[in-house]
């Protein structure tokens, strides 16, 4: 578990890079380009944001029985930046503190939960934690494209830049 717990640490940690250095790519646009109804998942930047958000929390729920528990994981919760800043900030903090809280052999557990269309499953951990960090990633990839519709060239998210710039590059 050593190895897989740092795995998730480092992911931790890179989520919550990764997503301020996105927030701060964002503080140019409006609010109503912020809401802007696009033809994409969750409907807007705005919208995808806080599925991200949800999303993270749901999953934080049923990992450790803790914290809130989105009904749904598509509403718009924070309608504006800097609330929703403050919360993505937040819930990136436990997010850290969950990694490092993991012990050995969790990776192996298997939970047993039920979705938010009510289908119970049961999956490993290892692959749960693996689609958490994933899902992160995908839809921050998704603001990171939109954010060139209104003339934004965000900065680099990769992974590898944060392990670069944190010193936790293994190369």
């Amino acid at each position: 578990m050593a190895a897989m717990k740092t795995l998730f640490q480092t992911l931790a940690r890179y989520n919550a890079w990764a997503n301020a250095r996105l927030y701060v790519e964002l503080t140019p646009l409006s609010p109503e380009q912020l809401a802007e109804a696009l033809d994409v998942n969750f409907g807007s930047i705005l919208g995808i944001l806080n599925h991200g958000l949800l999303g993270d929390q749901l999953w934080l729920n049923r990992f450790t029985g803790r914290g809130p528990t989105p009904a749904s994981i598509a509403e718009v919760v924070h309608p504006d930046l800097p609330g929703l800043t403050a919360a993505r900030v937040a819930e990136d903090e436990n997010i850290i503190r969950f990694a490092d809280s993991l012990n050995p052999g969790d990776e192996l557990r298997v939970l047993s939960y039920t979705s938010t269309e009510g289908i119970a499953f049961a999956e490993p951990m290892a692959l749960l934690l693996s689609h958490f960090f994933n899902h992160q990633t995908h839809h921050r990839g998704q603001v990171h494209a939109l954010l060139g519709r209104f003339g934004v060239r965000p900065r680099d998210l990769d992974l590898v830049f944060f392990q670069k710039e944190t010193g936790t590059y293994p190369g």
